[in-house]
């Protein structure tokens, strides 16, 4: 039998048009993502609740005004005053000394966490304010990301920026260029400001983050709250190119209560419309990149225009790959192609207003997953976003609205013959897969601030609403072992689920005494979550001999959850002198569990290192919390820039997984059954630091080290699960040790499952002048410690040490500082090695990492 597998004033008025704009919005998105949400009494109290919440809030305001039209509000703007330009427009004096505010008011751990005094790659001239030269006078950075962005606008991402202070970390988008990364993820793996994140590479173009370790669908990702489709093939970032975003911040802990209910969170902005206060401007930029191994090509077409009270950016790259080459010269699989369009417009519209849209569209084709039992044919991501800034509202000192909409859909198959090899048990049971998904996340986000960073004391209130909707299709043909009976056109779905969560939220943060600021956050919120798939489709489901039903499998026929969750946290940062920073942090978070987590039935997600893996929810699992302290120590000096910080967590109710049994046997163990399942107590404990050495000198020799150790303190727990099968529901057997079903045995205490291990970067970079270089250059080595801190419950295997050199460069001609060229050579001593994350079959052909990669590129703006 086989294991189941498988598929006026006029503010009021604007704020009256942005709520209908809203539902307007939601209404007419897609009706099977939207519109088919069941109507239910608890749906009409989570959004009558969230609308009060509006309401209320700007009740006085709007009590006494009349409407108007949309018509009206255009109207309006084209005849917004000439004080705009005042509002938006600082004088130079007046920029630059917010601009080194705002840095001061960031975590001095980021900007020394870049390792130079600029990052590496970026053009020479600094960034002019809005009142710049002409055009042939402006930087790079000034071309690519506008004189005035709307990140020196936002007082709340000023605040998002700064809200762990010294715990936060924070990447550039420009370092995407010399790096050649591809998304989101790559750019924070290359990133040596991404101290607290390890990435699992999955495809050149898919990359996994996790922050501290972090497992699989545990991150929140930015505003727009981005969630994976599928939680082996998607990721939250691999749908955003890097060159197309501004900056990155990554929370790592509990320490910020604008995303919502989360122990980790990671931001990204992608580039905003532009503003020229000379009057009308228009740019573009022309990028191409290529790398060896692999024959990758990326080319990529900007173009952005604006005047003093609006801006527009559109941009439009093409990737495309073929197999690429391991240590050894072995080819494997991992060819793609990937095509991405934005556009961002914004305008101001008067009275220190402004509206800022987005749009993006992704299309990927033929991607290849190495060490995967499926690959995507062909994947579609559509992201909208709106925002709408108050500088002088009636009530608060400023008001941001936030909406956004965005949908993944995608298709894939298992019948790749290149790389059935890597999985022979498929063969064995004659397996023929197809999955899709449709994956959307909805909401908004509206804050009031009262005080901005100048002030003694700032803080925020605010409220949101995160709607998730789900589904997953894997359809198998396959046939028994032993006696080979056929089983046909049996699906392992994620049924069709939601997850809904309004929440209010909270942020204080005060100069005290001797330099010391002290911040401090919140969060309360409801979340619900349940099952709207019909029922029949729920009747037969699974590979085994004779199909089971959903309630059978998870073990419950009780699918709606409902949860009130809160958080909080406190930070305390003192600036002892010019050169000196400490701080320390604590916080309680909770994470509810994902509808992956809740509602999967057996399919086929690779989530553990061991690779064959069906993967089995339980709808009664606890919200997670977590309990984490944070302490730093920065040091800033023309001689040494060093930084380093500690953490230590506790984890109630962690959310892990249970081997319920090792197939065909646990001497020949060929698949895995894993149940999602809650621990009782689980620990995280690490550091991260760095070192630089004369970071204004020619020279500069640099390292970086980081170190995470997890451990399931309770790890026997309190009963065993059995597998569901027809007529057998899955049952908790209270008395036995966790895992008891799959024998294989383990101890009440193990190692985490997916923890990375010791990593350091040690390097020098170079460059031909200190203050003004044209060239810039680095050789750096990555040093990877053994993992034998490893789940042996879990059948996780311990991985080979291994160290990998690189070589990056950069050119400017000095008669072009708009023109940058980069060289480089990843692994240049075609070193044959795999990453502890990486999955791997028990029995089949292992996948290692690409070998030598040599690269080039060009920027040009214009």
């Amino acid at each position: 039998m086989v294991q189941a597998q498988g598929p006026t004033t006029k503010h009021g008025h604007l704020e009256g048009i942005a709520r209908r704009f809203t539902y307007s919005f939601l209404a007419t998105q897609d009706q099977d993502a939207i519109v088919s949400i069941p109507i239910r009494t608890s749906h009409f109290l989570l959004l009558s609740i969230s609308v009060l919440m509006s309401l209320l809030l700007i009740a006085a305001k709007c009590s006494a005004q009349e409407d108007l039209e949309v018509g009206d509000i255009l109207e309006y703007a084209d005849e917004t005053p000439a004080s705009i330009e005042n509002a938006f427009s600082l004088a130079d004096a007046d920029l630059e000394e917010q601009t080194q505010h705002f840095r001061a008011e960031t975590s001095p751990l980021r900007q020394a966490t870049l390792l130079q005094p600029t990052p590496f790659g970026q053009p020479r001239t600094a960034l002019p304010p809005p009142t710049a030269a002409p055009t042939q006078a402006t930087s790079l950075t000034s071309q690519l990301f506008g004189p005035s962005s709307s990140l020196d606008r936002s007082v709340l991402r000023q605040a998002r920026l700064g809200v762990a202070s010294y715990s936060t970390d924070i990447v550039r988008g420009e370092e995407s260029a010399p790096s050649v990364s591809t998304d989101l993820g790559s750019l924070l793996r290359k990133s040596p400001g991404a101290l607290s994140v390890n990435t699992q590479r999955r495809t050149p173009i898919v990359n996994d983050t996790r922050v501290r370790s972090s497992r699989i669908g545990a991150l929140a990702a930015s505003g727009s709250h981005w969630v994976p489709a599928r939680e082996d093939l998607d990721t939250a970032l691999s749908k955003i190119d890097s060159r197309l975003v501004n900056d990155v911040i990554i929370v790592p802990g509990p320490y910020s209560s604008v995303y919502g209910p989360g122990f980790h969170f990671v931001d990204f902005e992608l580039l905003q419309s532009p503003r020229f206060a000379s009057g009308n401007e228009v740019h573009g930029r022309t990028s191409f990149d290529h790398q060896a191994n692999g024959n990758q090509w990326l080319g990529q077409q900007s173009i952005w225009a604006g005047g003093a009270d609006w801006g527009v950016r559109g941009n439009y790259s093409h990737r495309l790959g073929g197999d690429y080459k391991d240590g050894d010269g072995m080819h494997v699989p991992s060819s793609y192609e990937s095509r991405e369009f934005t556009l961002a417009f914004g305008r101001d519209l008067g009275d220190d207003r402004s509206i800022e849209f987005s749009l993006m569209r992704l299309d990927q084709t033929d991607v290849e997953f190495p060490g995967y039992v499926f690959d995507i044919d062909y994947l579609v991501t559509d992201g909208y976003e709106i925002a709408y800034i108050d500088s002088n509202p009636e009530i608060a000192d400023r008001v941001e609205t936030e909406v956004w909409y965005n949908r993944t859909r995608f298709e894939g198959n298992a019948q790749n013959l290149a790389k059935r090899s890597q999985f022979p048990f498929l063969n064995r049971i004659r397996y023929i897969g197809f999955t899709d998904v449709d994956s959307m996340s909805t909401g908004y986000r509206r804050a009031r601030t009262w005080g901005n960073a100048d002030d003694d004391a700032s803080w925020t209130l605010g409220h949101d609403l995160r709607y998730v909707k789900q589904e997953l299709n894997e359809i198998a043909n396959a046939v028994t072992l032993g006696f080979p009976f056929p089983v046909s056109d049996r699906n392992s779905p994620i049924p069709r689920s939601f997850a809904a969560n309004p929440g209010l939220f909270a942020e204080y943060n005060e100069h005290l005494f001797h330099g010391i600021t002290f911040r401090a956050g919140g969060r309360v919120d409801y979340v619900q979550t349940d099952i709207v798939a019909d029922a029949g489709e729920l009747a037969e489901v699974g590979l085994d001999q004779n199909p089971a039903s959903f309630d059978e499998i998870v073990g419950t026929s009780d699918y709606q959850t409902d949860r009130v969750m809160w958080s909080l946290y406190a930070t305390l940062t003192r600036q002892h002198h010019e050169g000196l920073s400490t701080s320390a942090s604590l916080g309680f978070g909770q994470r509810a569990p994902t509808l992956t987590e809740l509602y999967a039935a057996q399919p086929f997600l690779l989530l553990l290192q061991n690779g064959l893996n069906n993967v089995t929810g339980d709808p009664g699992l606890k919200q997670e919390k977590l309990l984490q302290a944070d302490l730093s120590i920065d040091q800033d000096g023309d001689y040494v820039r060093s930084g380093v910080r500690g953490f230590y967590g506790w984890a109630f109710d962690y959310i892990t997984l249970e081997n319920t049994r090792a197939f065909p046997s646990r001497s020949n163990t060929e698949q895995v059954s894993l149940r999602y399942v809650n621990t009782s107590l689980a620990t995280l404990a690490g550091f991260e630091s760095f070192m630089e050495l004369l970071p204004k000198a020619k020279v500069s020799p640099f390292v970086t080290m980081r170190y995470v150790d997890g451990r399931d303190r309770t790890r026997n727990g309190d009963f065993a699960t059995t597998n569901g099968a027809q007529g057998s529901p899955s049952q908790k057997i209270f008395g036995l040790s966790r895992g008891a079903f799959s024998g294989v045995g383990g101890n009440d205490s193990e190692p985490l499952p997916g923890i990375s291990p010791l990593e350091a970067r040690v390097g020098v970079r170079l460059r031909d002048e200190a203050n003004d270089p044209a060239w810039n250059a680095e050789i750096a080595a990555r040093i990877v410690d053994n993992q034998d801190r490893i789940a042996t419950s879990l059948l996780e295997n311990a991985t080979a040490g291994y160290t990998v050199f690189d070589v990056r460069a950069t050119y400017h001609p000095r008669s072009k500082d708009n023109l940058l060229f980069v060289f480089g050579v990843e692994n240049f001593t075609d070193k044959t090695y795999r990453e502890h994350l990486d999955f791997r079959s028990l029995t089949g052909v292992p996948v290692f990492q690409p070998g030598v990669n040599a690269y080039f590129g060009m920027d040009w703006t214009y």
